[in-house]
């Protein structure tokens, strides 16, 4: 069945398709990179699909579909790249715009993964380095406001007995 049948078929009705109410249509498949419902971006009717997420380990995993994939294989048929959280953001864009373009799979593709991907990769610098948080110094006539303690001196006092 060719991918234009798929999406007459499914374009309406899909348990994916999110509709907002004054935005666009948006879709929640797998496969869709920028989450919007159109032919060019679906997972479900297009026959070469690239699917950019996150694992939760903080990993990122780029899967194709392969070129010679049987239909029934379905598993067999992907082809995972798995990015490591410490992969810098230019080498993983550039790794994406490879994986999508470079190799003539999805030329139309490149800017909408090298988005996803870099998105990502900004988001997982953030949780693995998150900014550092000091306490508040209250100095002078606030701090007895607050609660704290000025320090006391001990001053050298001689006992008579």
């Amino acid at each position: 069945m060719s991918t234009d049948l798929q999406w007459l078929l499914i374009r309406k009705y899909n348990s994916f398709q999110h509709k907002t109410a004054n935005g666009p249509i948006l879709s929640r498949e797998k496969g869709n990179l920028l989450n919007l419902h159109s032919h060019k971006y679906s997972g479900l009717a297009n026959s070469k699909v690239v699917s950019i997420y996150a694992n939760p380990e903080g990993a990122i995993t780029i899967t194709k579909v392969k070129k010679d994939a049987k239909p029934n294989q379905v598993a067999s048929a992907r082809q995972h790249v798995t990015l490591r959280r410490s992969t810098g953001p230019r080498r993983a864009n550039k790794i994406a715009a490879v994986e999508t373009a470079s190799k003539g799979y999805r030329a139309d593709l490149r800017s909408a993964a090298v988005a996803r991907i870099s998105a990502l990769s900004r988001v997982n610098a953030r949780t693995a380095n998150p900014p550092k948080t000091y306490p508040t110094k209250v100095r002078g006539s606030k701090a007895s406001h607050f609660g704290f303690k000025a320090e006391e001196k001990e001053e050298d006092v001689i006992e008579l007995d």
